[in-house]
């Protein structure tokens, strides 16, 4: 049996060779395509995780905050404020962004998070092991540890903008 096998690659190598190529190309897609999902869930997941709430309010017929915009009118968290058992709400924006570094492009997710003190509304990062909290409005931003950024190091990029609803 393997020895008629090996005849007929002989005889048509080139549809062999053919076949092996579109196999292979097939099943590079289909991994590619299983690590692209699977690095949306880690996204999805680490945004979940990261922001500690417990309802997501995004703008209706959108695939949600980490898929494309969401936006909604700034009077809705105040709504959402009204439901029972609703104990916090907030403005908060979410940009996954490619940051320039000294060590090459990090991937970063920058978060617009609603003006107030620490703990006051969600969004804040719960401790710093360096620096300071944000104090400003605009024009400040606070660096996970895993970007590997340096305090006291300027960054190529600014989040200039204010918290939008979503």
């Amino acid at each position: 049996m393997i020895s008629l096998a090996g005849r007929d690659i002989l005889h048509a190598w080139g549809k062999f060779v053919f076949t092996g190529i579109g196999l292979g190309l097939l099943i590079g897609v289909t991994l590619v395509m299983a690590g692209v999902y699977r690095g949306m869930v880690a996204d999805g997941k680490a945004l979940l995780d990261n922001s500690g709430a417990d309802l997501w309010v995004v703008q209706k017929d959108t695939l949600g905050p980490y898929a494309e915009p969401s936006s909604v009118n700034d009077g809705v968290y105040r709504a959402v404020l009204t439901m029972p058992g609703v104990a916090h709400a907030a403005n908060v924006t979410y940009l996954t962004m490619q940051v320039h570094s000294s060590g090459g492009d990090v991937r970063a997710m920058v978060v617009g998070i609603a003006p107030g003190g620490l703990g006051a509304t969600p969004g804040w990062p719960p401790y710093l092991v360096a620096g300071r909290q944000i104090t400003r409005g605009h024009y400040e931003a606070v660096a996970d540890i895993a970007s590997r950024f340096k305090l006291g190091i300027a960054s190529t990029f600014a989040v200039t903008s204010t918290p939008s609803s979503g």
